[in-house]
Formats: C-alpha cells, structure tokens, sequence
C-alpha cells in the first residue's frame, strides 16, 4: 500500500473550477492551453491524473490517500508514488507563472469517472481534456477503453471541452 499527499492549490482559487484530465508526459502545450482557457474565464483550474492500475483503499480528511494496485505483482513496484510525485513536479514546472490558480489531484480506476466524480466535488462548470496525441500506442490506447471525452459526454452533464494537441493543424483532413 502506498500513501498519496494531498496537494495545495497554487494561487487563490477564484471564479469558476475547471476539470482538466492530465497523463504522465503530456505535451506541456497542451497544459498551458487550458490555463489560458480557464484564466479567460476567471477561473481556476483541477488537474486531474485517474491512474487505471491501482485502487483507494481509504481516503482521509486532509486528502491524502491509500492506494494498492490492482496487479499483486505492482505491490513491489518502487517506482509507482515516484510517478505520481514526478508528474507533480511536472506540473509545478509547467505551469510556474500559470495565468491561473490551480492544483494537482491525484484519482484511481477509469479517467472518465475519475473526472465526473472530482467535477461533482467540486460543482466544476467543465471537464477538459487534452486531444491524444498522433501514433500507434495512443490510438490503441483510446480504442481499447473507448475514447474518455465521448464517455463524459455520454454519462455526464457538464461540457467537455477538448483542447487541441499542438500537432493538429486547421489544414489537415480526417476521414
């Protein structure tokens, strides 16, 4: 079983609350879209990683969690609150001089239901997510689960936004 911090929010939080789904390694642009997103609304922002491979065990008054991974062999796994701190760190570098105040919250199981049940804690006016990024692993990663931003739209009522990956450009085409 591994222990979770909570973590603080970075600024006030003002205005509206946003949910943004945030992964291990996301393009930094795509971050700093949606804080420019949710400072032109005067809001502040929730980034939100659902991490698929482990559970809460217990969640406790200040936040923090216990978490156990749903693989017996992960138990052993060093590495796992190294990622949730890494992306963290991640985040602080990122978004240093947000145009907004935010913070970090760390979830477990599905992502859609992850950010569903954060943006009802928090009454958020929407849920945001990132496009996927162009290749192989991340098109069969969406296909295997099934897209998140369409669960959302389907299971939800808040509206999902989907901030644009720096790749796409207005001249491609798609089938």
């Amino acid at each position: 079983m591994s222990l979770i911090p909570a973590r603080p929010w970075h600024g006030d939080p003002t205005g509206t609350i946003v949910v943004f789904g945030v992964l291990p390694d996301q393009d930094p642009a795509v971050i700093h879209a949606a804080a420019a997103f949710t400072a032109r609304m005067g809001g502040s922002f929730v980034c939100v990683w659902a991490d698929r491979t482990h559970v809460t065990v217990q969640r406790h008054l200040d936040g923090t969690m216990d978490i156990t991974p749903l693989d017996p062999d992960g138990v052993d796994d060093p590495d796992h609150p190294g990622r949730e701190a890494q992306l963290y760190a991640d985040l602080l570098s990122i978004l240093g001089q947000a145009p907004a105040p935010w913070r970090f919250r760390y979830a477990t199981g599905a992502p859609a239901r992850a950010l569903h049940e954060i943006a009802e804690e928090l009454d958020a006016v929407a849920i945001a997510l990132g496009t996927r990024e162009k290749g192989f692993a991340a098109w069969a990663a969406e296909h295997i689960d099934g897209p998140v931003a369409v669960r959302l739209a389907q299971h939800q009522h808040r509206p999902v936004i989907l901030i644009p990956h720096p790749d796409t450009t207005a001249t491609e085409t798609h089938p």
